[in-house]
């Protein structure tokens, strides 16, 4: 499982080839045969802004919103560039904002497209630190033409990487103790590994008094170009917004298998993966034996069922225990001629106690077959009489029931 990453050249060529780069999907933390596009460093600026509460629920507002607040910011008009916000940003808290020129990206896309390749996910090469108080530096090029690039709480900004260096020292000579992080990795292309040692000692020697420990433990680490897209990957940036962002349920469809792929393969979520895999477990177990013990108590009761009737009546061979007892105490009953629910008898002389005051009955048809069904018209009674005269008949083990004013009677099915 891949995911393929073509980097967008600064200078639209028409027909030319893209640089093109290969991650393994566990690394990317995307799904299988994803396209990203990633955009240079040197084509995107970053800004720093607060953005007002109420955007988060109005989606159609945010990208006016945006470019109101950029518009002193940029060197262009707003509507010629193309403006992302970071991921998970807040309200009235500081945001990161990315801006690239819109024309550039689109014929990019375009040609892509043509070549078919449709994008899911536009990446940055380098994002600044999201995290509050957060820094970051990255040193790139060659010898010859090196860049230093930074982000810390007050903006992200580049220079080549002398005049860079120069800049850093007075703007860490001015800072406050704890906008400096005690730990920092300065990234370098693997072309400016021996500069980057050079600048941080540079920085180091040059510290003031009250930071010079703080800046003694930053280090300098090469970081070659895929290092760098699986950071930018783990960042979860994605520049396609607004009018780039894909549309309905595939957008969110996307995000969220993008999310998922995190979570399954990120070695962050290792625990919690275990944590869910035991807790699956265990309930597989649980459901598993209470389905054991239901079976082996409905097992027991039926095993009781059949030794009661084998015992009552041993010369009946076991079929359906209840429904065998229930005929089996039926055929005694009319033998010893006890009369019992299913008999007219034990009918009129339940309805006659059940019956109220003033009640007469114009009408009664009595059936043997089945339970003994009885049909009774010409009874006039309330609802609350109804209800009693119901109650009445189910203590005799009647069951009755009424439609217009007709009255059908049969006895309840008997059973273990």
């Amino acid at each position: 499982m891949s995911t393929q990453i073509f980097t967008l050249p600064l200078r639209p060529q028409s027909g030319a080839a893209y640089p093109q780069t290969v991650l393994s999907s566990q690394v990317a933390g995307a799904r299988d045969k994803e396209i990203w596009a990633l955009v240079p460093a040197e084509a995107i600026s970053w800004h720093r802004i607060n953005l007002p509460a109420g955007l988060q629920k109005q989606s159609n507002r945010l990208a006016a919103a945006l470019q109101s607040l950029m518009e002193e910011r940029l060197l262009d008009e707003p509507e010629l560039l193309h403006l992302a916000l970071q991921p998970d940003w807040e309200a009235n808290a500081p945001a990161w904002v990315a801006a690239c020129n819109k024309t550039w990206l689109q014929q990019h896309l375009a040609q892509l497209q043509t070549m078919g390749h449709v994008v899911h996910r536009i990446v940055p090469e380098w994002v600044p630190n999201t995290q509050a108080g957060g820094m970051s530096a990255w040193i790139s090029g060659v010898p010859e033409d090196a860049w230093l690039w930074v982000s810390d709480t007050q903006g992200a900004w580049r220079l080549p990487l002398e005049a860079g260096i120069n800049f850093w020292i007075e703007k860490l000579k001015s800072a406050n103790q704890q906008d400096i992080p005690a730990q920092l990795r300065i990234q370098a292309d693997p072309a400016v590994a021996e500069l980057a040692q050079k600048a941080l000692r540079q920085l180091q020697a040059n510290a003031a008094t009250d930071t010079a420990d703080r800046l003694a433990s930053w280090r300098a680490e090469v970081a070659a170009g895929t290092s760098r897209y699986a950071q930018a990957a783990a960042s979860q940036w994605d520049l396609a917004q607004f009018e780039f962002a894909a549309h309905g349920s595939a957008r969110w469809l996307q995000k969220i298998k993008r999310i998922w792929q995190t979570f399954a393969n990120s070695p962050s979520w290792k625990a919690a993966r275990w944590s869910l895999a035991l807790l699956v477990l265990a309930q597989l177990i649980g459901l598993n034996v209470a389905a054991w013990q239901l079976n082996a108590q409905a097992q027991l009761q039926s095993d009781l069922q059949n030794n009661i009737l084998s015992q009552s009546f041993p010369h009946v061979t076991v079929v359906d225990a209840p429904l065998q007892m229930a005929k089996e105490l039926e055929r005694l009953q009319r033998n010893s001629g006890a009369i019992s629910p299913r008999d007219l008898e034990w009918v009129l002389q339940a309805v006659g106690t059940a019956l109220p005051a003033g009640q007469f009955i114009s009408n009664l048809d009595f059936q043997v077959q089945g339970n003994g069904e009885t049909r009774l018209q010409g009874l006039q009674l309330s609802e609350s009489q109804a209800n009693d005269f119901v109650q009445a008949l189910r203590k005799q083990g009647l069951d009755a029931q009424s439609n217009d004013g007709k009255w059908r009677i049969v006895s309840l099915k008997a059973g273990l």
